[in-house]
């Protein structure tokens, strides 16, 4: 073989075979005119046509050729230089192949455009006895684009922290290549994600599922793009990815289902759907309700459970059967097998009269032959009715088993919109003795209860005509008295009849209200034996400076005198002389004990001397003494001892008197008393509906916008909880100004300016003040009372409520140094209600105070109004009990008055829950009595025996500082239970 720059090489340098040239050339320098066929390899190429078929555009395909050597002799193979193809690529080449031997050489293709390719592959061989070979080579580009079965995928409402999944199928349907598709990953993938991703090959008319999945992590919408290249050279296409974040799959429409107002005892019914707004099957399991039991619901075609398939609605009935009085709410829980329930909100309002008579049943009592006793049953309409368009109105009125000794005004009557009352007389006549029932009957148009009954009885006696003596006289004088100043006094019966005497309640016609029973207790009437007696308390207390008349009346047992009538006297002056205290209590003592001497004190705050000329008392069992003439200087007092000698078990009054050189009247005070006997004692107490004293003081500074909007808001949670529990009620509004405030651009209404200091609002008494049930549109003069405005900047608590439970306020009428004539407190608070205290503000008690004094000394003197019953008090306070936007620090005084009076507090920064605050707060100032009086001090405390309804108790305890059995709340005795205590006195 000659060297490539032979010329041999040269001259076969025109051959278009450059292989062939080299093997042409080693034959001529033999012998080129020889006829014998030489020797050499012999190549066979398999296969002969390479058919590339379907190929995506920007993908290749490899097959292989199969050289063979099937000569004796070794051979080169090689292609011819000049083949270049952008669409074939050759690889393998040259090669030598051996006798016997094969090699594989690798054809690509990889199309540069769409579209056929073909080719013609040469093979050439340095082989004499080979002639080379050709391979035909094919192909077909084509676009390889795989379809996508969605551009975008929603996935609906999912659950939070919970996953859903859907499926994108990606198919290639485009010719018959093998194609590539790249997934990219969700641009958001804290919610989003894909499985499988990155690039994924997909075979011909073969599909694969690509899984998306959405899990929110918190409450919204959500969405999302996931970049998909469908084949080698395309664009990534974008396919929307969109979900919401949600609690709950069931949606309830409308939400919130409002009855408005509803007569008592009728129904209306209102449709609502349900439907799963999900994208996969959600089963109601079940529906619960909560609240009211007026108010119901229930899904129409059955009961839960109901499985709904996405999308799905179905319809339900909601149902108000008034039932109850006043605003109604409930809450109808679809419970759902995925996410949270689907909620259903109900209110409604029942309304219209509702007849409430009083006493449940009426004892009119021993009551002599040819006499008649009479006893009110009073009729009060307790309803709702907010347009007042239903008054109560009485159909009928009549006795029932009467036995000719009953008598009642009968007929049609109308009592009025609620708070409206009418007292319905019952006369009892005996004509022979005995006990005597029936009963009294009351149709109405209440809806609710349209036929009462009042059970009814009384004693007939045959007794001797009843002669009483009125002790000290007739008329009860008072005397001169300070101006807001109030005195207890009385009168005392004594029967003088050889007979039983039958006294009546007493009631006082005229002279109120500075003329008042202490306490707001009404006195019982009794049946005193002869010789026996008893006495009646009356409280006196003078708004001016003027003289003052009153009148007190009651039953007596005598045919021709049946009733009493005792006259009533006093007078007020400012005169700078006066005898301190107003009354002289000695309390409940034990006949046989010795009984200390209490003092009066004869002040002088005149700029003069006053001379003592004499010092007496009225009421027998009573004595004082004092050197006379005393003169008191200006500035000084004199100590007057009294005496309390009881001859007898009983009630006593009387009064000291004081005469002096200043006027010809005498000064005094008051004296009361009661003595009892050694024997053992059995004190009785019948438990009552809840009977609240409620004083709410609401904060009036100018920060509290919100939160007495949503006071104002909710308000119907407090009235609802009062009006369920049946309470007999006082309630009244304060604020927490002390001053008025006139500066600013805000100012308050109700007379005050924002300073009310204790008077209930509003002073100017343009609505009334102290809400009973008797008030007429009670519940609305309630809600007025609340819109104390904004105005005042001296935030406190303790300050106003001593000032309005506290002389002068709660014993007057009016107000000292005021110029509204009716802002006293007077008749607010009873003896025998608990005391209610509720606070809404949004800063700390005495807030801008710089050295207030401790809580402990407010809680004292509060305790001393309820004369020592501490268990007698409730508080309750919305203020703020963490720092917020909308409060003005922690209320660090308010915890501490709640800690010392057992109170609960709620927090104002709640205000979205207010509704909620304002029950909660409500739930210990309802309750019943927790604690009763014993009328002595026991002996051995340790021995008292206390039942309930006849049954012995033990869940009590007994307070030596006000003396009376304590219950615990979890042991209160229900209303109408019947306690007693038995134990033996102490002397004192």
């Amino acid at each position: 073989m000659h060297a490539p720059g032979s010329g041999v090489s040269r001259g076969c340098g025109m051959r278009q075979r450059a292989l062939a040239c080299v093997l042409v050339a080693a034959a001529c320098g033999g012998a080129s005119q020889s006829n014998v066929r030489p020797l050499g390899g012999i190549l066979t190429v398999a296969p002969a046509t390479l058919d590339f078929g379907d190929v995506a555009l920007g993908r290749e395909q490899t097959h292989r050729v199969v050289l063979r050597n099937t000569g004796l002799v070794s051979m080169t193979v090689g292609q011819l230089a000049q083949f270049a193809d952008p669409a074939f690529e050759v690889k393998g080449l040259p090669a030598t192949l051996g006798p016997g031997s094969a090699v594989d050489v690798a054809v690509r293709y990889r199309p540069p455009g769409l579209g056929t390719h073909e080719r013609m592959l040469q093979i050439v061989t340095d082989s004499p006895a080979s002639n080379g070979a050709d391979v035909d080579l094919r192909g077909h580009a084509v676009r390889g684009l795989a379809t996508l079965s969605g551009d975008s995928f929603d996935f609906g409402p999912v659950v939070v922290n919970e996953t859903a999944t859907q499926d994108l199928l990606v198919t290639n349907g485009d010719g018959r290549a093998e194609t590539a598709i790249t997934v990219a990953p969700p641009l958001d993938k804290g919610v989003f994600s894909v499985d499988p991703g990155g690039e994924q090959i997909l075979p011909s008319q073969q599909s694969i599922v690509v899984r998306l999945q959405f899990r929110p992590d918190r409450l919204g919408s959500f969405s999302s793009a996931i970049p998909i290249t469908p084949c080698p050279t395309c664009s990534p296409r974008s396919i929307t990815l969109t979900g919401k974040g949600v609690d709950k799959l069931l949606l309830v429409q409308p939400e919130t289902l409002d009855f408005g107002e509803l007569r008592l005892a009728a129904e209306a019914t209102q449709p609502f759907t349900v439907t799963n707004t999900s994208k996969g099957p959600v089963a109601i399991e079940a529906i619960a309700l909560a609240g009211s039991a007026d108010l119901t619901a229930a899904l129409d075609g059955g009961q839960p459970p109901r499985t709904l398939a996405p999308g799905e609605t179905i319809g339900g009935t909601a149902r108000f059967h008034a039932q109850n009085l006043g605003a109604q709410q409930a809450q109808a829980s679809l419970r759902a097998s995925d996410g949270g329930p689907g909620i259903l909100s109900l209110t409604g309002t029942g309304i219209g009269p509702v007849l409430q008579a009083l006493p449940k049943s009426l004892f009119v009592g021993a009551t002599a032959l040819g006499t008649t006793r009479t006893a009110p049953v009073t009729v009060t309409n307790v309803g709702v009715d907010p347009k007042n368009v239903v008054p109560l109105v009485l159909t009928g009125v009549w006795i029932d088993g009467n036995d000719g000794t009953w008598a009642v005004q009968g007929g049609a009557m109308t009592v009025g919109p609620p708070g409206a009352n009418i007292d319905l007389r019952v006369s009892f006549t005996p004509i022979t003795t005995g006990v005597s029932h029936a009963a009294l009957v009351i149709e109405s148009n209440d809806g609710l209860h349209p036929h009462v009954e009042v059970p009814l009885a009384a004693i007939g006696r045959d007794l001797l005509p009843c002669k009483l003596a009125v002790l000290p006289g007739n008329p009860v004088d008072f005397g001169a008295q300070r101006v807001f100043v109030p005195i207890v006094e009385g009168y005392e019966l004594v029967n003088q009849t050889a007979d039983d005497c039958i006294v009546g309640e007493p009631e006082i016609v005229s002279g109120a209200p500075e003329f008042r029973w202490p306490g707001g207790i009404v006195p019982s009437g009794r049946t005193l034996p002869p010789g026996k007696r008893m006495s009646v308390r009356l409280e006196f207390m003078a708004s001016q400076a003027r003289t003052y008349s009153g009148a007190v009346r009651f039953y007596v047992s005598n045919r021709s005198a049946p009733t009493i009538t005792v006259n009533l006297a006093a007078s007020a002056d400012a005169s700078c002389f006066f005898v301190t205290p107003p009354t002289v209590g000695f309390g409940a003592t034990i006949l046989g004990c010795g009984i200390a001497d209490h003092f009066a004190y004869a002040v002088n705050h005149c700029t003069f001397p006053v001379t003592i000329t004499q010092v007496d008392t009225t009421g027998a069992p009573f004595s004082a003494s004092a050197p006379v003439p005393i003169k008191v200087q200006p500035g000084t007092h004199a100590d007057i001892p009294v005496s309390y000698r009881p001859p007898s078990v009983g009630d006593d009054v009387g009064a000291v008197r004081v005469w002096t050189d200043m006027r010809k009247e005498p000064f005094q005070s008051g004296i009361t008393g009661g003595a009892q006997s050694a024997e053992t004692i059995v004190d009785q107490w019948d438990q009552s509906t809840p009977k609240i004293d409620m004083l709410i003081v609401i904060d009036n500074s100018g920060s509290m916008s919100e939160e007495q909007k949503a006071l104002a808001q909710n308000l119907d949670r407090l009235w609802n909880r009062i009006a369920i529990a049946n309470a007999d009620y006082h309630i009244a509004v304060t604020t927490t100004g002390m001053y008025p405030y006139t500066s600013g651009f805000e100012h308050c209404p109700g007379g005050a300016e924002g300073g009310e200091a204790g008077r209930f609002f509003p002073v100017n008494n343009e609505r009334p003040r102290l809400l009973t049930p008797q008030t007429p549109d009670v519940r609305n003069v309630l809600f007025a009372n609340t819109n104390v405005g904004l105005c005042s900047y001296d935030e406190r608590f303790l300050d106003p409520v001593l000032a309005a439970l506290t002389d002068p306020l709660i014993s007057s009428t009016k107000a000292p140094g005021t110029p509204w004539p009716n802002d006293g407190n007077a008749g607010f608070l009873r003896d025998d209600a608990r005391l209610a205290l509720l606070a809404v503000s949004d800063a700390d008690d005495a807030n801008d105070v710089v050295s207030p004094a401790p809580v402990s000394d407010y809680v004292r003197r509060l305790v001393q109004v309820k004369k020592g019953a501490l268990d007698l008090i409730s508080f309750a306070g919305i203020v703020p009990l963490q720092s917020c936007k909308t409060a003005e620090g922690i209320g660090a005084r308010y915890m501490e008055i709640a800690r010392q009076l057992n109170g609960h507090l709620e927090d104002i920064c709640d205000l979205g829950n207010f509704g909620t605050l304002l029950e909660s707060s409500l739930g210990n100032l309802l309750l019943p009595l927790t604690s009763f009086p014993l009328s002595a001090l026991p002996k051995d405390p340790q021995s008292i025996a206390v039942t309930v309804n006849g049954a012995p108790a033990t869940q009590w305890t007994y307070d030596a500082g006000s003396n009376r059995i304590v219950f615990p709340a979890s042991a209160v005795p229900p209303p109408g239970a019947h306690i007693t205590a038995r134990y033996e006195p102490a002397c004192l």
